[in-house]
């Protein structure tokens, strides 16, 4: 009777891709949750952003011309350091009038104001390149006189 010592080739090859399909599938999830952290960041900025502009309508007096940063294009609200990299955060924003009445090119009694808020998301990109934004915010204010 011959007694087995040690592991056979098979034995070994079965362990290691057992190992390597646990190595892949661990990769892979801590992957996604970093891409699920970026996108959390990026909707609590894009949201507090909102807010922000939000607190500004509800102060302006109806019928006065709208604050010029209203007109900016982008806002970049913060800087985020990743080690010794710096992660440029840009978001593109629009204020809309449906008749421009709150800014004063308009005589109804009540508008209706919409926050358009757009940016890049995607872990690695560059946010200052030509690309399109691929998400976005939209608030719509009702306001009257």
């Amino acid at each position: 009777m011959r007694q087995s010592r040690g592991f056979s080739l098979i034995e070994i090859i079965i362990a290691l891709a057992v190992t390597l399909i646990a190595l892949v599938a661990f990769l892979t999830v801590f992957s996604n949750s970093n891409d699920h952290a970026l996108q959390s960041r990026n909707r609590s900025v894009a949201i507090l952003i909102a807010q922000s502009l939000m607190d500004d309508i509800e102060t302006h007096t109806y019928g006065d011309p709208e604050p010029l940063w209203w007109k900016e294009d982008t806002d970049q609200p913060v800087s985020v350091w990743l080690g010794d990299r710096p992660q440029e955060m840009i978001f593109h924003k629009e204020v809309s009038f449906e008749n421009g009445s709150f800014v004063g090119t308009g005589s109804e009694a009540k508008d209706l104001v919409t926050i358009t808020l757009t940016w890049r998301e995607k872990t690695g990109d560059d946010q200052s390149a030509t690309t399109s934004d691929n998400k976005e915010l939209k608030v719509r204010v009702p306001v009257w006189r």
